[in-house]
């Protein structure tokens, strides 16, 4: 198969469309979770590269953002 055919196979994925993602939902309050999660690293490297300081980022960034969805659920719901 020459250049053209590999090209003309590549024609027919233009037509399709793909959909939208629908099942995640976007999260809400990007900009302070960002801000978050730079604090942390901020405050992580500020001590001391080790080798476990992405494991020590990581396990941060998952608890934060627990606590991000835990505060978002409980002001959806209506309740303080």
């Amino acid at each position: 198969m020459g250049i053209f055919g590999i090209a003309k196979k590549g024609f027919g994925l233009l037509g399709k469309k793909s959909g939208t993602i629908k099942s995640v939902p976007i999260a809400k309050n990007l900009t302070k979770r960002r801000a978050d999660f730079e604090d942390i690293v901020k405050h992580v490297d500020k001590h001391g590269k080790t080798a476990k300081s992405s494991k020590i980022k990581r396990d941060a960034a998952i608890k934060v953002s627990k606590i991000h969805d835990k505060y978002e659920a409980i002001k959806a719901s209506g309740k303080k």
